[in-house]
This record gives C-alpha cells, structure tokens and sequence, in this order.
C-alpha cells in the first residue's frame, strides 16, 4: 500500500495539473506521464482523483493558514 497522496490548490483555482508522485517514482514514462489535470469546483474544498495509471490522489483547497497545517498533519 502507498501513502496517501495529497495535493494543495490555490483558494480561487480551480483547474490543475500534478504530478502523480507514484508514477513518477515508477519512472518509465517520465514526468509528461506522470502528470495529469482535473477541475476542483468553487463549491467544493476537496476532490478524489485518479491518475492516468489509477493511482489515487486527493486535491484539497487552500483556505487559511491553519486548515494547511491540518493538511500537512493529516
């Protein structure tokens, strides 16, 4: 089992691009396809996404400086 990746945005963003931190450990196919994008709604702070390779990878939004170290205790 991999750790849990987690993924900071911008308050305001709303589209992305990451890198998978799996896939690219892999190697192989590189940091082009390690990478991929999505679209985390305004109305929504968080989101589950699945990489090219269906690794999964949470994308959580920024909204103060206390929630981010939440995040990064998480």
């Amino acid at each position: 089992m991999t750790a849990e990746q987690i993924v900071e945005i911008a308050a305001r963003a709303t589209g992305f691009t990451v890198v998978c931190g799996v896939c690219a450990a892999e190697g192989g196919a590189g940091w082009g396809g390690a990478s991929f994008g999505g679209k985390l709604d305004l109305d929504l702070d968080q989101g589950i996404f699945l990489c090219r390779r269906g690794h999964t990878v949470r994308i959580v939004r920024a909204t103060s400086a206390a929630r981010s170290s939440a995040i990064e205790a998480a």
